[in-house]
């Protein structure tokens, strides 16, 4: 039994289905899907709705796999304290680190979404995708705010996240039915003028706005009932934003107006240089208050979701210190309002820095995705190590042929990260595996070399596929090397899921045999 199984956590449960489904909703609904649309459709043209689709099936499974471990093993920082239990020390704080980096970059990316929508009416905050430096002001302003607002307890972010949620759904709905009112069928055809290549594309693009799904586990020692609440929250979370981003995929596509935007008519690989896309699409159609309400929607859901990501990031230090694996005043709980107050101020610290040294929101998106798909993997091979190693655990939510389907999203999470594209796949290998030397200054704790093999090989091994891979999968190459078209597609899938299989049987085997000495 772990230090997190054997602890009573002083964190006081208040948290119950609808502020959970509400953090998961405002956690995942946020920036991406005002800002990703145009980046997406710029990729795979009217395709960028399947992307949409497939994206929405990969991480509902994953969600899924999510789902079951939350609510077997209730711990606070579940992307990180879940893996830990079935993989080990060194694997959980490697796969803790690169959670963290996702969740204090990505807070910065919805906060400066924030500030660049509020640009439409206020100049001076962002030049397209780049916070001035008035912006970047704005930003560290907003990020103090919401610090604030989580540091005060959780039920006060959760209803804040309650009432953002409703907010940003409104014009979201009628951004997507005024849409389908007024859809111009040319827009479809042709519907993958970049080829399969560029779907894949889309989709890693894509899969940032979804991400988030996993703010459903991460404060469970808070939730009332977790058994029941967090595999319903899941489940409802991922229904509705399916439901929601697909309907803004068809209504963006069937919504513009080329010659109104200044663009040639079918110019998607253009449309990438709008700065507000929604407002944009809706003010070429001419329709002025349709935009004006999607600005203020837009404001009011990055403000929701940046306030619900500082919630979930600074429970990442908070679980790993209680554990022993990070600094320890990480893990102390404030005596009046129950929050890890010193973790969630230290992870906005760091948010604050990303604002200060990245104010263009592209290159945090693509570091971000990276950094956050080895963890899901991670929890997918998790799930078989755990229902092996602790098979007497109550299981109230059980997902149906479990391993299969863990194994599958295993494979579908490592062709995301290799779609997310060559120099950034090498940028996400390397700050991954920093986790490794880092994990040794902590002290007294055991390496266990042999046990995380896998883990080195399969973040290496992401790298060095994609080097090798279709010269279709890079994306702002600042290296003077790049992906040399050795393994085109269809092989590279053939190759990248033969790769992912042997990496998931061969972490099942450590871990199983150390897990049940």
């Amino acid at each position: 039994m772990t230090k997190s199984e054997e602890r009573k956590s002083s964190l006081k449960r208040e948290v119950g289905l609808w502020g959970l489904v509400s953090l998961g909703v405002g956690g995942i609904i946020g920036a991406g899907v005002f800002g990703l649309p145009a980046l997406m459709g710029s990729a795979a043209g009217p395709a960028l709705i399947l992307a949409v689709l497939l994206v929405g099936v990969i991480v509902t499974l994953l969600a899924l796999v999510y789902a079951e471990l939350g609510s077997a093993f209730p711990v606070t920082g579940g992307p990180y304290s879940i893996p830990r239990l079935a993989l080990g020390d060194t694997s959980g704080f490697v796969i803790g680190w690169g959670y963290f980096l996702y969740a204090f970059t990505g807070t910065a990316y919805i906060i400066d979404i924030m500030i660049a929508y509020a640009g439409y009416y206020v100049p001076g905050l962002a030049s397209g995708l780049t916070l001035l430096p008035a912006g970047i002001a704005a930003a560290v302003a907003a990020t103090v705010v919401f610090t604030a607002v989580n540091v005060f307890g959780v039920r006060s972010g959760a209803l804040f996240g309650i009432v953002t949620t409703v907010a940003k759904l409104i014009p979201l709905l009628l951004f997507g039915l005024l849409g389908l009112i007024y859809l111009n069928g040319a827009n479809f055809s042709p519907f993958l003028p970049f080829g399969w290549g560029g779907l894949g594309l889309a989709m890693a693009f894509g899969f940032f706005s979804f991400t988030g799904f996993e703010a459903v586990v991460i404060p469970s020692e808070e939730v009332k009932e977790p058994s029941k609440t967090i595999p319903r929250a899941m489940v409802i979370t991922m229904a509705v934003v399916v439901g929601v981003y697909v309907l803004i995929a068809v209504a963006f596509t069937g919504l513009i107006n080329w010659s109104s935007l200044g663009l040639a008519n079918g110019d998607w690989a253009d449309i990438v240089n709008l700065s507000s896309p929604l407002s944009d699409v809706a003010k070429a159609a001419g329709m002025a208050l349709l935009a004006a309400v999607i600005t203020v929607g837009a404001v009011f859901s990055t403000m929701g979701a940046g306030s619900d990501w500082v919630l979930f990031q600074g429970r990442m230090p908070y679980a790993m210190a209680q554990d022993g694996l990070f600094w320890g005043p990480m893990h102390k709980v404030h005596s009046k309002y129950g929050t890890p107050y010193i973790a969630i101020i230290f992870a906005s610290l760091l948010t604050i820095g990303t604002e200060v040294v990245f104010p263009s929101l592209p290159d945090i998106v693509l570091i971000a995705s990276i950094t956050t798909l080895i963890p899901y993997a991670a929890a997918s091979v998790s799930l078989p190590v755990l229902r092996k190693t602790h098979a007497d655990t109550p299981r109230p939510f059980k997902l149906p042929a479990g391993t299969l389907l863990a194994a599958a999203g295993f494979v579908l999470a490592t062709i995301l990260a290799y779609w997310a594209s060559w120099p950034w796949t090498l940028v996400g290998a390397v700050a991954m595996l920093v986790g490794f030397p880092l994990y040794l200054t902590t002290g007294h704790h055991l390496f266990e070399l042999k046990r995380q093999l896998w883990l080195v090989a399969y973040v290496a091994g992401i790298a060095i596929i994609s080097y090798l891979g279709d010269t279709n999968f890079i994306y702002d190459n600042f290296l003077s090397f790049g992906p040399q078209g050795i393994l085109v597609m269809p092989y590279d899938l053939v190759v990248l899921t033969v790769f992912s299989l042997a990496i998931f049987a061969w972490a099942y085997k450590s871990n199983v045999r150390v897990g049940r000495a």
